[in-house]
């Protein structure tokens, strides 16, 4: 009996134990629908062994943050086939991974790559790339990667190197051509013997794919797209023509002869909506978040004991002066506040986009008592146009109405008359061709002066198609937070085909509504 017990007891731990080393991952939730028709975005019941030395994985439409699943504490090499889309962090907090090897192509490579991978040398791509980037950092705190090979062609690469990321590696070593990147630099190219022709043939085969499917790839799918038909059409391949069917779909090409104002002055007009009758809320300053905030800046004192009007633009210039702009970097690691933001910006010697800093200005005014939305505007091209603009609105009391506000530029703008404007009324007069006033010491950084042409007449001309907000404004707006995180709306003109919000609506009374 104590023989068959132990016997019992043994099979029991064994199972026990064989268990524990194997994972089962799962659909990691970042799409709803399908990327292609026809392709599952993850396999069922797929599992890995914690203990094993290297994994192979099976093409997918989505890889998953592999660290997320635990440290997998002998795993020295990951084999990928064909991914349609990475996700930022894939591979972080793997302190024994040593080498990424993907076989098949990859579609979209989302921001950071690969993070906190102190035994990382290598990583090489065999097939096609349509898109890397997001963020000025390709990897970060891997002090031994010194090498990233391109084997295959590579629509975009959207991504940088910075001192501080803490990596060695200097370039991307790329044995096919690049269609374009953000810094060429960073390029180091040793041509192969490859069939580049078929390479690109393949992306495109891909991107008629996707954007068949009309999935949220289709924005970047569109970058690189139009370039690649470039290239195509250069080459003289049929792909080309199937190519540019599908993106005509997104993109309209006898838009590209007009400028930005003049496809802004031919947009159709806005709409009442009689659906829409919700109100936008705003934290108030008693707020315990915004009062951390206020009290650990002394806000009080940068915004001064004026009216509220030079109290909005005192802190304007605070957030322009303190955090700097820079447009291809993503946001700092943890919570989106101010305090958070500043912080980031400090220690690692760094800016952030512009969405990060009017998110950053918008709690500083709400901790001041200042009703304050962040304003996404894009273009009409905007599910295949990546850049878009993202400033503040601020209401003066003292005036009754909405007013513009950019920290990206510490920027405002005003009627022939000196009387401030929001972004619907700067929208108008731009369509109509009314007289328009930039304040003269709007800047870049304190490096670049703007002018009314460029930064009103060109730049936003493009991005005031589309505006966007947040309905519940309050510190901490966007990603994980204690609180509940509020719906975004879109104010396009009639007959847009714009959906990447939950709501749309047409009424721009509705939209610029008073927050009293």
């Amino acid at each position: 009996m104590k023989k068959l017990i132990f016997s019992l007891t043994a099979i029991f731990l064994c199972c026990v134990v064989a268990d524990a080393k194997i994972i089962e991952l799962f659909d990691p939730g970042y799409f709803n629908n399908p990327i292609r028709n026809g392709y599952p975005l993850f396999p069922d019941g797929f599992t890995v062994d914690s203990e094993a030395e290297e994994l192979t994985f099976p093409d997918m439409g989505v890889f998953v943050r592999l660290g997320e699943y635990g440290d997998f504490p002998n795993l020295r090499k990951v084999t990928l086939g064909n991914i349609d889309y990475i996700p930022r962090y894939a591979f972080r907090n793997m302190s024994h991974l040593e080498e990424i090897e993907i076989n098949g192509f990859v579609g979209h490579i989302d921001c950071e790559f690969v993070a906190d991978c102190p035994s990382l040398r290598k990583i090489v791509f065999n097939g096609p790339v349509s898109f890397v980037g997001g963020t000025n950092r390709f990897a970060s705190d891997c002090p031994l990667l010194e090498t990233v090979v391109f084997n295959s062609v590579v629509g975009i690469i959207n991504t940088g190197l910075p001192e501080n990321c803490n990596v060695p590696l200097k370039k991307f070593t790329c044995h096919a051509t690049v269609l374009k990147a953000s810094d060429n630099s960073l390029i180091e190219t040793s041509m192969a013997d490859v069939n580049q022709l078929f390479a690109m043939e393949r992306l495109a085969e891909w991107q008629e794919q996707v954007l068949n499917t009309d999935h949220g790839l289709v924005t970047p799918v569109c970058s690189s797209g139009r370039i690649l038909l470039t290239a195509l059409e250069h080459a003289g391949s049929a792909k080309a023509v199937t190519l540019k069917a599908a993106l005509s779909s997104y993109i309209d090409f006898d838009d590209e002869t007009r400028t930005p104002l003049e496809k802004l002055r031919l947009s159709p007009s806005y709409a009442p909506d009689p659906s829409r009758s919700e109100r936008f809320e705003y934290a108030t300053s008693d707020n315990a978040l915004l009062t951390l905030t206020r009290e650990r800046f002394n806000l009080d004192s940068i915004a001064g004991t004026g009216d509220d009007v030079s109290q909005i633009k005192n802190l304007l210039y605070w957030v322009h002066d303190n955090i700097p702009h820079n447009g291809s970097n993503g946001y700092p690691r943890g919570e989106m506040n101010l305090r958070n933001i500043y912080d980031s910006a400090l220690r690692d010697s760094c800016g952030y986009n512009c969405r990060v800093l009017a998110i950053a200005l918008t709690e500083a005014l709400l901790a001041e008592g200042i009703p304050a939305r962040y304003l996404t505007c894009q273009s009409k091209a905007w599910d295949t146009d990546g850049d878009c603009h993202v400033i503040c609105m601020a209401w003066s009391r003292s005036l009754g109405k909405w007013i513009w506000v950019d920290p990206s530029f510490a920027a405002y703008v005003t009627d022939d008359n000196g009387l401030l404007l929001h972004p619907g009324e700067v929208r108008y007069r731009l369509k109509h061709d009314l007289p328009l006033v930039l304040n003269p010491d709007a800047n870049w950084n304190h490096q670049t002066m703007q002018t009314k042409e460029y930064y009103l007449e060109t730049y936003m001309a493009k991005n005031l198609y589309i505006m966007s907000c947040n309905m519940l404004n309050q510190a901490n707006p966007e990603g994980r937070a204690d609180h509940p995180q509020g719906q975004f709306v879109a104010l396009t003109p009639q007959k847009s085909n714009y959906t990447a919000t939950s709501i749309i609506t047409t009424d721009d009374d509705w939209f610029w509504q008073s927050p009293e």
